[in-house]
């Protein structure tokens, strides 16, 4: 910000507001579209935020810990959608099925872990980045 500027929470807030599955972030009371936050596209979180010194740590947590979880929770769906075909195939040994569930489950709920982390440090940057415009 120059010197002498003033800086509108109204026109320069950031908010996330879901459209068709994907997580559109917006700017201002007008909700001016910054860029999606998704698996193979995304904005510059920490760029965007850069303006407040917390929020970009925490958009920091965010980037590591988003993609990361996603997969773990595609893999995880995967692995469980195996293991139902497989369970479904006559003469399968069941260990194998056993083994694709439980595999599944322990990478969507490691991957579900990463991504409530995800979440939550980008709520945080946000917050600190709203809360910096006013300073």
């Amino acid at each position: 910000m120059l010197p002498g500027q003033a800086t509108s929470y109204d026109d320069n807030s950031l908010r996330i507001e879901n459209r068709r599955g994907d997580m559109l972030v917006v700017r201002g009371a007008t909700g001016n579209p910054v860029g999606k936050i998704g698996l193979f596209r995304g904005l510059d979180l920490q760029r965007l935020v850069a303006s407040s010194e917390k929020a970009t740590v925490e958009a920091g947590k965010f980037v590591r810990d988003y993609r990361p979880g996603m997969l773990l929770v595609s893999v995880g769906i995967v692995a469980m959608g195996a293991a139902f075909a497989a369970g479904q195939v006559e003469g399968v040994n069941h260990g194998i099925t056993i083994a694709l569930t439980l595999t599944g489950i322990g990478f969507v709920g490691y991957g579900a872990g990463r991504l409530e982390d995800a979440y939550n440090a980008l709520e945080r940057s946000f917050w600190w980045y709203n809360r910096d415009l006013r300073h």
